[in-house]
């Protein structure tokens, strides 16, 4: 999709197996919103890049294909309207389309939705709405071993626990509450 043509080319020359680490190098870009459904593709692009990296044999090109279509019809405000977080749905979708999940295939089913369950209570028990970046760096770090386990890939961790930028843009900031709040 042309709207993300921009971090496919950074998911494209990424070298790390850190899934933390990649989703931070795409929200940093200038063309990345502070708040909004690009995180929708975003976080689960993250994951699919690192494990690509880590040596997980996917054909990445058509998993970013398939996980920008699909993210493309998660909302904005899905996580107030639909109850579900796109950030966690993300994840989700990733290794859905990683593991060639379909409606009738038991295999990966159960996990997939597990996980989902997994992330979707670690953004619940972050305390607030509306924020986006948050969220998405919640999911990332919680979904990382779900997808070592899937696909017997080591991704490595973060470094550094990242510091956020766009807090002042957020009216709905929790502020020190945030574990990535300055």
């Amino acid at each position: 999709m042309a709207e993300y043509a921009w971090a496919r080319e950074l998911c494209r020359q990424s070298e790390s197996a850190c899934p933390a680490e990649v989703l931070e190098e795409l929200m940093a870009a200038p063309e990345c919103q502070a708040f909004g459904p690009v995180h929708h593709f975003l976080t689960g692009a993250a994951l699919l890049v690192a494990a690509s990296n880590a040596g997980f044999a996917g054909d990445l090109e058509a998993e970013l294909d398939e996980l920008a279509e699909r993210a493309a019809c998660v909302p904005g405000g899905a996580c107030a309207r639909w109850g579900v977080c796109g950030a966690a749905a993300s994840c989700g979708m990733a290794l859905a389309i990683a593991q060639d999940n379909a409606p009738l295939k038991a295999e990966g089913w159960s996990e997939t939705q597990l996980m989902v369950a997994d992330l979707l209570e670690k953004i619940a028990r972050s305390g607030a709405p509306r924020c986006c970046k948050r969220d998405a760096r919640i999911a990332v770090r919680a979904a990382t071993p779900w997808f070592e386990r899937a696909f017997g890939v080591k991704l490595a961790p973060p470094t550094e626990e990242p510091v956020c930028a766009v807090s002042a843009q957020n009216t709905a900031c929790v502020g020190k509450a945030c574990p990535y709040h300055g």
